[in-house]
């Protein structure tokens, strides 16, 4: 289904932030500039509407079965944001584009929003409130926003959504002073589109599925299309983790098995699913070790690339009098260049039992509050280890699959993704005996001690590693640790799970067998509990001759289109837009140059100047083309100011200014630019602008001839 929003008046979507001091009250828009309507805010103007007519007496199980019921029920729904129309068009065209200063975030939001100033009147002296003076941005009207949605379970009375959609009139900020009128409709896609849709968006599963092995690697990837959260280890959605633990994709294959389906796959084997991580391209990234560490202050080279030290194979000598602090790298490929995972916060907020209060006041379970987010377009990497039967009911599962969301608030505006199963590989083992080798945890390590108790004693680990490799004197050296706390919260009990602390993922070890071992039994395998979550994976490498490591942040770059190939292809007109907008910045520089020279008028034309002014101010009030209003300057009759306003109006031609600027935007965009403004609008521009700067070069000659005195 899709959710349709026409915009029958300005709306503002408050979004919380602040950017600049122009602005007090901002609109939501993404990282291209592009405004937006979240998915909460949506659903909260429907679920009012909702409320409403169960308070009229209109179906009250049936929209607790809609919508859900704190504590014990989800909704039977999900919501996505509601973008504008073409809105993936747009982006693509934006991306195409390599001119970074032209499709500058707040450029582009320009194209669809404008600013509105308002104060406040004193009711007692009926004069301007002090400090009252407020700037907010609104999207335009006439804007349409649509947004999909989507059943998660059968309900009674489905149709009763489209009834409480089909209600909700106004959203956002300043309803009652002609802000946020809306229209809501909630159309269903007929047979063909939705076929078309889900070809085009569902298809999970890419690998071979006749060629399975044993015991066998699958390798999935999530892509996303929303902001997900996935909330920290402790449980708390303020914060989010950067990366996909392994608990949500078994969860998510779960949800697809059933109960009775899920039971079967553990029966038939341990099922082991890795925590999925920021790619780079296609490959999978891994936790940065701890060990690593540069020189304090230490800076990228001009290629990007800076070379730190692996502290467990550094001489203290090599260090001397150098202060090293952690290079603190999240996440890197095996080439060394670093991935950084992007997040974001957005600001909510939720009202008062007693709907008359249109705010939060921190009372009747109200309150402002924040959601830490990943930013969508990134994608991330994991691996399923599984045996030949459960590979084939888990991709089974995942073929029957819709729409996917994974995270909290995955009903509204977060965690809609595109997951796929992409490839499968016979796991194997590569054996090599070796004496010493580096091991890096690959996610967090979950050791219990012989009482029973959860520990993060290393010898406790060094025993689990001994067994595994059956090498008795096998020692762990030099350890670089980091400890996270395990914990998260039980929705169905609404109870917190108990804390516990771990080995936290990055932390590395130098192993030492004088007898030596086999890597490859520690390589790519798990260790300690809850392995099938995808704690206790393993890193191993021998050891590099050096300890100089080179990291670097540099990517390449695909050769940018031209731009006439890419304004072709804009099928929007989003970047006409864009160009059409910059001409007229353009022009108000070009008339700035213009008066640039201060010995441009001779004492008595400046005695004389603001009368002048103050006439051709008069004549374009009154004129709507350039010779029409040279034409009245050559009517005045007093010679001294008719000779100075020929020589201003004659100074600055709409014309010639609009072809000086066309050619300079030709050239600095390579394509060929054609001024859409009417004559009339032109000479508006141009002369408005003109004015302007007149009048401030005459205040700031007077100024500087006052300080002469």
């Amino acid at each position: 289904m899709q959710l349709i929003i026409r915009l029958l008046s300005d709306l503002c979507t408050c979004s919380g932030d602040t950017h600049n001091s122009l602005v007090d009250t901002d609109v939501v828009y993404d990282e291209n500039g592009i405004p937006y309507i979240p998915a909460k805010r949506i659903k909260g103007c429907i679920r009012e509407v909702a409320q409403e007519m169960v308070e009229l007496g209109i179906a009250d199980a049936e929209m607790h079965e809609i919508f859900g019921k704190e504590g014990q029920q989800n909704s039977a729904f999900s919501l996505s944001n509601a973008y504008i129309e073409n809105y993936e068009k747009v982006t693509a065209a934006l991306k195409k584009c390599h001119h970074a200063e032209l499709k500058s975030p707040q450029n582009v939001l320009n194209q669809y929003t404008y600013m509105r100033t308002q104060t406040a009147v004193n009711s007692e002296t009926g004069t301007v409130q002090e400090n009252s003076l407020r700037r907010i941005r609104v999207v335009k009207r006439g804007l349409v926003f649509t947004a999909e949605c989507n059943w998660n379970r059968k309900v009674s009375f489905p149709e009763l959504l489209g009834q409480a959609v089909s209600l909700v009139k106004h959203m956002g900020m300043s309803r009652t002073r002609g802000l946020g009128l809306v229209e809501m409709e909630l159309i269903g896609l007929d047979k063909a589109q939705k076929e078309t849709l889900e070809s085009d968006r569902w298809q999970h599963v890419l690998l071979d599925k006749n060629q399975l092995y044993d015991h066998n690697q699958i390798k999935y990837t999530v892509r996303l299309r929303s902001a997900m959260i996935c909330k920290s280890t402790q449980g708390n959605q303020a914060v989010t983790e950067d990366y996909i633990a392994g608990s949500k994709i078994l969860g998510l294959i779960a949800g697809a098995l059933k109960p009775e389906g899920y039971s079967r796959l553990l029966e038939s084997g341990e099922v082991i699913v890795t925590n999925g991580y920021i790619t780079n391209g296609e490959e999978r990234c891994v936790p940065g070790q701890i060990s690593l560490q540069k020189v304090k202050d230490q800076r990228y080279d001009s290629n990007g690339e800076m070379r730190i030290k692996d502290m467990l194979l550094t001489d203290p000598l090599e260090i001397r009098d150098k202060q090293m602090t952690p290079a603190n790298i999240r996440y890197m490929d095996h080439t060394g260049t670093i991935e950084d995972v992007e997040t974001e916060i957005s600001y909510h907020h939720q009202r008062p039992s007693d709907k008359s209060v249109g705010r939060a006041t921190g009372l009747d379970g109200s309150s402002f509050y924040q959601l830490a987010a990943i930013s969508p377009g990134q994608n991330f990497c994991g691996y399923i280890y599984a045996g030949r039967e459960q590979t084939k009911q888990i991709i089974e599962a995942v073929e029957a699959m819709g729409e996917v969301r994974m995270g909290y608030g995955r009903s509204s505006e977060f965690g809609e993704v595109d997951f796929t199963l992409d490839s499968v590989e016979k796991r194997e083992e590569e054996h090599k005996i070796v004496r010493r080798a580096i091991l890096t945890l690959g996610a967090d390590v979950l050791l219990y001690n012989d009482q029973g108790m959860f520990t993060t004693d290393v010898r406790v680990l060094e025993k689990e590693l001994c067994k595994m490799t059956g090498c008795r004197d096998l020692h762990l050296e030099k350890p670089y640790i980091q400890f996270n706390a395990i914990g998260g919260y039980n929705v169905t009990w609404q109870r917190r799970k108990p804390a516990v602390y771990a080995l936290a993922k990055g932390s590395t070890f130098l192993l030492h067998s004088e007898n030596g071992f086999d890597m490859g039994l520690l390589n790519g395998k798990f260790a300690g509990e809850r392995v099938t979550e995808g704690f206790g994976e393993l890193l191993a490498k021998e050891p590099a001759e050096s300890s100089d490591v080179v990291v670097k942040k540099v990517r390449a770059e695909k050769p940018a289109e031209r731009m006439v190939e890419i304004m072709s292809q804009d099928t929007t007109g989003i970047l006409d837009g864009l160009l059409q907008k910059e001409f007229e910045k353009r022009l108000e520089q070009a008339v700035r140059e213009n008066l640039k020279n201060e010995n441009l008028f001779d004492q008595k034309q400046m005695d004389n100047m603001n009368a002048a002014i103050a006439k051709l101010r008069v004549l374009f009030g009154t004129e709507h083309s350039y010779e029409n209003m040279k034409n009245e300057v050559r009517e005045i009759e007093k010679e001294s100011k008719n000779s100075l306003c020929t020589f201003l109006i004659e100074r600055v031609d709409p014309e010639e200014i609009g072809k000086q600027v066309e050619a300079e935007m030709t050239e600095a965009y390579g394509s060929s630019f054609k001024n859409k403004l009417t004559e009339e609008r032109l000479f508006k521009k141009v002369y408005r602008a003109y004015l302007a700067e007149l009048k401030y070069f005459v205040k700031t000659n007077q100024k500087k001839g006052d300080n002469k005195e």
